[in-house]
């Protein structure tokens, strides 16, 4: 048997191919798309490595775009910060300056440096001292009113005791009604007047101002609001607790009197 296929194999092989040109020949759209489906699958494997290129460099360049992006909206934020912090102080500069022109005080303005964190209701540093014209006892100032008093003017720096250091003492009266008594700090943020008649007129709300009865400090510049009153223990005299004015830890600049 394998001797008569070697003996026919030309034959056999001449004859398929035949048959195949006939077959194609009568059914020219099988050949279509058996050529076809072999282009598609031939050619499938390209598409996809090309198509994968596509994405990958696509995101390649929209990672590069995000990351410019991300730095410009960063660098954005940091200048909005600035003018920000810029415009606020700003807006402090300008109500120390109708502080001090509204009640005709000569000052001098001061940046506090540092805080005695053993000591924090109680004292600050201020970064001017007596040669800047800083004088011991005067009067310290924010926008809003009373800080504190000068305690020590060095050279070239000064401490400043706060309003509600015990040590603080100042004349006082209730603006509304003009009594007067002495203000003293009382710790834990609050600021208290003693030695107020026991017949006056005393009430939680009313403002309490310097009396300008020292030197040291001018007469109208507010103490704080009144948030308690009692009688002493002798009955003899009223004592109020007051909230201050200015508030004691957010002070960046102050004015000391001259």
């Amino acid at each position: 048997m394998p001797t008569i296929f070697a003996r026919n194999k030309n034959w056999i092989l001449i004859s398929l191919a035949v048959l195949l040109v006939i077959f194609f020949s009568l059914a020219p759209s099988l050949f279509s798309g058996i050529k076809t489906l072999s282009v598609r699958v031939l050619s499938a494997p390209i598409n996809a490595l090309s198509s994968a290129g596509v994405y990958f460099h696509g995101k390649r360049a929209l990672e590069e775009e995000n990351a410019v992006l991300e730095k410009k909206i960063a660098d954005l934020s940091l200048q909005i910060a600035s003018f920000t912090e810029l415009a606020n102080e700003n807006m402090r500069l300008r109500r120390l300056l109708d502080f001090e022109k509204n009640r005709h005080l000569r000052t001098v303005p001061a940046e506090v440096i540092a805080r005695d964190p053993s000591d924090w209701v109680g004292s600050f540093v201020i970064d001017k001292g007596a040669p800047d014209g800083i004088r011991k006892g005067a009067a310290v100032c924010s926008a809003r009113g009373l800080v504190g008093r000068v305690a020590e003017a060095g050279d070239r720096t000064s401490s400043v005791m706060l309003i509600t250091h015990p040590n603080f003492k100042a004349g006082g009266m209730i603006r509304s009604t003009r009594t007067s008594g002495i203000v003293t700090g009382a710790g834990k943020g609050l600021v208290k007047i003693d030695y107020l008649p026991v017949d006056a007129e005393v009430m939680k709300g009313m403002e309490v101002i310097t009396s300008g009865y020292s030197r040291s400090f001018p007469k109208g510049i507010s103490v704080g609001e009144i948030v308690s009153v009692e009688k002493s223990k002798t009955g003899l005299y009223k004592s109020a607790s007051i909230k201050p004015s200015a508030d004691l830890f957010d002070q960046e600049i102050v004015l000391c009197v001259k």
